[in-house]
């Protein structure tokens, strides 16, 4: 074995020897030395002799177990990478000999001191870090990484370079006046950065405030949808989650602050940064390398919106009776239009899908599978009311404004829509969906009736006792007494079936465009007692056993009897002729 020169690195006092000077000096020791810390941790208190007997020889190349390489670690300070093993002794094991040795040097011993000499062992060659005369660990040429190109002689002074920094640290971190001002600065980082925060805080709620007032003066529909609250929802989230972005980022910037005050963590804050920027410098690229992808997207919504907004008012022109077409009546024109703005939005999307940044990666791809998967599973009862829906629109059963009985509800149409039907009866909205629509009897009044108006009808049962003609004039005078029926045209009377105690009757009238159908029907059916009782004739609908000897009726002496008040007069139509009082009707 043939020793070399120091690596241009002396002892502080002591002048540079010359390389043969040197080799004299350390001839004796280094085969023995190297192999003493190349072995490191397995045989630490071997004495040197016995190392060197006992050492095996290299292995030959292809004949070397392959290990994981080891980073020998010193006050977070990465020194050098251990990456073959040197005999029985892994590269794991070679870093803790020497993290164990590093920590066993005296407290004298300078940064300066610390040199890297060649040294070779047969045919392992490389190099001893030692200070003093105590040799920490060894660089063998199997350590070098074969991707980065360097040389022994970088790598060496690359890790003595580091382990000085490592000595000048520890020497730091036992100052009190190093550990009381990084305290200090620390908590006085800290005290700004909770006023940063209430800062930030602050300026959010203003924000927000801000956001709900222009909220309530704006209005954003789309394919008549109202979306003031959901855009609302969304500035919001917007808001905070900026708010707790900016938070998160003046903590990071505290903390890798905080951590440089101190020797021992200033690598900690060296890698925070490094992180930070390397995130921020990657997302700004990202976002840059995005733009021509956003404005592609931009620019196919506009025209999309453009699109819109031309068949709104085409549509609309339609729905106006301003254009008639054939093919798109008036009152299927605004189902036309929403469905219209809604394939034009699908296919501009469907257009705008590559361009949308990270649109080609997986998880782009793996959310908008979970998506779909979501909407297929969820929306079996959507479509089913969508399909309804445009099976009552398209087949026009049923119009805003016509009067219609939907199973046992009985109202006015106030709106058609793809997903349910809404009906005004007794002075409430009823909300029908268009699945039940289309699976129950709908009977529309209003349908045949044209300029007349809706035709409404009660049945009454009387006995065969009572003269036919007579019970028609009655109903007849019952319904010219009654408020929201037409006098034009005259209210007609049914015989609709003729059964074993009753004649079964059906009074039909037509309803008066303002009228309340269940109000005037209640009035009607007062009217008709009213009117029988005056007459004398009583209403016996259910089956009897005997005709009873006195006819059922009500006296006019007791129509008002206590507790029970007069009613109140409802207003009649122009032309319609007073009600005769009870001396008249007796």
């Amino acid at each position: 074995m043939t020793g070399r020169g120091r690596s241009g690195v002396g002892r502080s006092g002591r002048g540079t020897r010359a390389p043969a000077v040197f080799a004299r000096a350390w001839r004796p020791f280094l085969p023995v030395t190297l192999a003493a810390v190349l072995i490191g941790a397995a045989l630490p208190h071997a004495a040197p002799t016995a190392l060197a007997q006992t050492a095996p020889p290299p292995a030959p190349p292809a004949a070397r177990p392959v290990a994981e390489p080891a980073t020998l670690v010193l006050w977070n300070r990465p020194i050098v990478v251990f990456r073959i093993p040197v005999g029985p002794v892994s590269p794991a094991e070679r870093a803790a000999g020497a993290a164990r040795r590093f920590d066993a040097l005296p407290d004298d011993v300078r940064p300066e001191e610390l040199v890297a000499d060649p040294a070779a062992i047969g045919d392992l060659r490389g190099l001893l870090v030692r200070a003093r005369d105590m040799v920490l660990f060894g660089i063998a040429e199997g350590d070098l990484d074969p991707t980065t190109g360097e040389s022994l002689a970088e790598v060496g002074q690359r890790a003595v370079r580091r382990l000085r920094e490592v000595m000048e640290a520890r020497v730091q971190q036992r100052r009190p006046t190093v550990f009381l001002r990084g305290v200090g600065l620390s908590l006085g980082a800290g005290a700004i950065l909770v006023l940063l925060l209430w800062l930030i805080w602050r300026a959010a709620d203003r924000i927000l405030l801000r956001l709900a007032d222009a909220t309530h003066r704006r209005a954003v529909s789309l394919v008549g949808v109202d979306l003031r609250r959901p855009i609302d929802a969304v500035e919001r989230g917007l808001v905070r989650v900026t708010a707790w972005g900016l938070g998160a980022v003046a903590a990071y910037l505290w903390l890798a602050y905080a951590l440089s005050q101190f020797p021992y963590t200033r690598p900690w804050a060296e890698e925070l940064k490094a992180h930070l920027i390397e995130v921020l410098s990657d997302f700004g690229a990202r976002a840059l390398g995005a733009i021509p992808g956003l404005f592609a997207v931009l620019l196919i919504f506009l025209a999309a919106r453009f699109v819109i907004r031309i068949l709104d008012i085409f549509i609309q022109s339609i729905e106006q009776g301003a254009i008639n077409l054939r093919t798109l009546p008036p009152d299927t024109a605004r189902a036309t239009r929403r469905i219209v703005a809604v394939l034009v939005w699908v296919f501009a999307l469907t257009v705008a899908y590559e361009y949308i940044p990270g649109s080609s990666t997986e998880a782009f791809k793996g959310i908008g599978v979970l998506i779909g998967l979501m909407i297929s599973l969820g929306s079996a009862g959507l479509v089913n009311q969508l399909m309804s829906g445009l099976v009552v629109i398209y087949s026009r059963a049923l119009r805003p404004g016509e009067l219609v009985r939907a199973g046992d509800v009985t109202g006015r149409v106030s709106e058609v829509g793809l997903l349910s039907t809404k009906l005004i009866a007794k002075g409430e909205e009823i909300t029908i969906p268009n699945a039940v629509l289309v699976g129950t009897t709908v009977t529309n009044y209003s349908r045949l009736g044209g300029d007349d108006g809706p035709v409404i009808s009660t049945a009454i049962s009387i006995g065969y006792d009572a003269p036919w003609r007579q019970v028609h004039a009655m109903l007849l005078l019952a319904a010219e007494r009654t408020p929201g029926i037409r006098a034009q045209p005259a209210p007609l009377v049914l015989q609709r079936a003729l059964s074993d105690f009753y004649v079964e009757y059906e009074l039909r009238g037509r309803l008066a465009e303002s009228a309340e159908p269940m109000a005037t029907r209640s009035a009607l059916h007062a009217e008709i007692q009213d009117v029988f009782n005056e007459n004398g004739v009583q209403i016996m609908s259910p089956n009897f056993e005997a005709q009873p000897e006195r006819p059922v009726v009500v006296p006019k002496a007791q129509w008002f009897a206590a507790p029970a008040a007069p009613p109140r007069e409802a207003p009649r139509p122009p032309g319609r002729p007073a009600r005769p009082d009870g001396a008249e009707r007796g």
